[in-house]
């Protein structure tokens, strides 16, 4: 690996997370919080300025940008926002009582999962909140995305850094420009989030619950000021607002650009969307047949469907009644959204609505070829036919996705006996989504679990946000080797 441009590209973006830690500390100064709240934020500040720039300075932005480095970049960046960004948590001295249950906390922030340990977030300053929601902002189109987006220069190959990071099988650029891509992206993401806002301010939201909840909408994310999350409210209004918005960011942005900049009948003839919106109706559908005794309102029933079905599947993980008491066939589909996601290219996390979809495909040619052994059959995806490289890469995926969820499973249960509730810490964090079930289900946290497990769903949750091989490129030994500083 070349360690000059890796010095020079984990230096530029500690500057960038320096940078990004100072909009809490203003939020600090705004809510007039105390000089121990402000300097929670100033210490990391100034030691992630420091250090980046003394990276700056021993490397070099010059030199190739292969897979190796840009997948070691994009996996040791996330782990480098998860540490640093959990200092003003360990120093804050409510809810935080270990450097292991910030670390979770930030990395669940940055990944956009959601799960928390925090018992009573209400007593949380405000600027920690905010910081805690805008790590959800960037985390849910992307560290590297927002990096390449504010950077003036930036290295020719960086394509290889975005590959690494945007969420689907697949990866494109929609401007010839990489900067320009991830700067029309963010103003995309920026300009929702911001009618989102308003949205829900006319709901009755003060300017500050707004932002937090929008934040967690936009990336997916799920944190939030009130310990009853959106339940808090109780306003269909709001739950409305926040159910169209989470569905929308669960949707692949490319699809938000070309609508925009060419045809948008052209660009919703996705397959990808139709499936996602289709999966969505369905279990909808299916939850409110199982539920609309629990509450003897059709019309009340109806919007918590909805609004659960659509946090859960968008992985953003808000709460509006406690999921967790309703039937076991609902709670099994709730799980089921968790393994799926949504769209490639969108903020939310899960395996994603398009693998889904060429799995389903491949399976039933499969089948057709089984019965008949000479016919000749062809996989498509939206009128195009699915490269087969692109087919394989999608099995493999599968079989280690499989088997990681596996191992995490094994290493949960060491402490978690009870299946449904192992299982759905794994299924929550691995695919980024917050709340689970049982003991660790939307109205409780993970503060009771023991270190090794939180430090383990920790490591879940980074490998679910990066789909998986930049994290195995960290633990792989073979990525130390033939290290050069030139």
């Amino acid at each position: 690996m070349n360690l000059k441009i890796i010095n020079h590209l984990l230096g530029r973006l500690l500057q960038v997370l320096a940078f990004l830690m100072a909009v809490p500390l203003l939020v600090a100064f705004i809510y007039n919080e105390s000089l121990r709240d402000k300097l929670n934020f100033i210490i990391p500040i100034i030691f992630s300025l420091i250090t980046g720039s003394i990276l700056v300075k021993l490397g070099d932005d010059r030199g190739h940008i292969y897979t190796r480095e840009a997948m070691f970049i994009t996996a040791f960046c996330w782990i480098i926002f998860s540490v640093i960004g959990s200092i003003p948590l360990y120093l804050t001295p409510t809810n935080y009582h270990s450097i292991v249950d910030a670390i979770f906390e930030m990395a669940s922030g940055f990944t956009t999962c959601g799960a928390s340990v925090a018992l009573d977030v209400e007593r949380l300053p405000h600027s920690i909140i905010f910081w805690r929601s805008l790590s959800h902002l960037i985390g849910g189109m992307g560290i590297l995305v927002f990096t390449l987006a504010i950077l003036p220069k930036t290295n020719t190959e960086s394509a290889s850094l975005l590959r690494q990071e945007m969420p689907g099988p697949s990866f494109g650029k929609i401007t010839p420009k990489l900067s320009q891509t991830a700067r029309v992206l963010y103003i995309i993401y920026l300009a929702m989030t911001g009618v989102t806002v308003i949205f829900l301010l006319f709901g009755g939201m003060n300017l500050f619950d707004s932002l937090i909840y929008a934040m967690g909408a936009a990336g997916t994310g799920g944190f939030g000021n009130k310990g009853l999350s959106i339940g808090y409210y109780d306003s269909r209004y709001i739950e409305i607002v926040l159910t169209i918005a989470m569905i929308l960011f669960g949707v692949n942005f490319n699809l938000y650009y070309f609508a925009l900049i060419r045809s948008a009948r052209d660009s919703f003839k996705s397959e990808e969307l139709y499936w996602y919106l289709g999966i969505i109706a369905v279990a909808t559908g299916l939850i409110f047949i199982n539920i609309k005794d629990l509450y003897g309102d059709p019309v009340y029933s109806g919007v918590q469907s909805i609004f659960t079905v659509s946090s859960i599947i968008t992985t953003t993980g808000y709460v509006s009644v406690d999921y967790g008491s309703w039937p076991f066939f609902s709670r099994n589909l709730i799980v089921l959204l968790m393994l799926i996601g949504a769209s490639a290219g969108s903020t939310a996390g899960g395996f994603k609505v398009s693998r889904l979809v060429i799995l389903v495909k491949s399976s039933i040619n499969q089948v057709r070829k089984v019965i008949n052994p000479r016919r000749v059959i062809v996989n498509k995806m939206d009128g195009k036919k699915i490269d087969e490289d692109l087919e394989e890469s999608i099995n493999k995926y599968l079989v280690i996705y499989i088997l990681l969820f596996v191992l995490f499973m094994f290493i949960i249960s060491i402490e978690i006996e009870d299946f449904e509730a192992a299982f759905a810490a794994v299924a929550t964090t691995f695919n980024n989504v917050g709340p689970g079930l049982r003991d660790f289900g939307p109205i409780t946290s993970f503060a009771a679990m023991s270190d090794s497990s939180k430090i383990t769903l920790t490591i879940a949750m980074l490998f679910g946000r990066l789909e998986i091989y930049p994290m195995l490129i960290i633990f792989s030994p073979f990525t130390y080797k033939n290290i050069r500083n030139k």
